[in-house]
């Protein structure tokens, strides 16, 4: 089964109309028990004494902006975001490779790839940046060498054919 994503989108929620536990569950398609442990966790009621909790809209966007900015980690200088760590890490020292392809990122930079491996528990990292991000980093003395993508084979045809 895939994983369901956390992001979820405040503006669903009309800022001025009131909701229950099951209709915002109901529009963000989550189980009743996930809207309830919001209620825990800081999504605050209309009226605390009366049952069903009432939610304002704009109080249910201003919990879930908060939760999403919650879940973001900024990035220093030459860090990367470790998917297995779920922290910022810095990578293998001459382990940075970047990889510079032909796509234009507005007039004047070129996508780039770089990539590295963690410090810690030794996954690939990869960060999607700009030409003009690599020129940064490489002032600030990292140790990068440039990806170079070549095609190695034979010339027989890899097609599986009957001659």
């Amino acid at each position: 089964m895939a994983k369901r994503k956390r992001k979820r989108n405040p503006n669903l929620i009309k800022a001025k109309h009131s909701y229950t536990l099951a209709e915002i569950a109901e529009l963000y398609k989550i189980h009743p028990r996930t809207a309830q442990s919001w209620h825990r966790t800081g999504l605050n009621a209309i009226d605390e004494t009366t049952r069903p909790y009432l939610f304002i809209g704009a109080e249910i966007r201003r919990f879930l902006k908060e939760k999403a900015q919650n879940r973001k980690h900024p990035l220093k200088e030459g860090e990367f975001f470790c998917v297995k760590c779920q922290e910022p890490r810095r990578s293998l020292n001459n382990k940075l490779t970047i990889e510079i392809t032909n796509k234009r990122l507005g007039k004047t930079y070129r996508q780039a790839f770089i990539r590295g491996i963690c410090e810690i528990c030794k996954q690939p990292l990869r960060l999607f940046s700009s030409d003009r991000k690599v020129q940064e980093l490489a002032r600030a003395g990292l140790i990068i060498k440039e990806h170079r993508t070549l095609l190695i084979g034979n010339g027989d045809s890899s097609l599986n054919t009957d001659l």
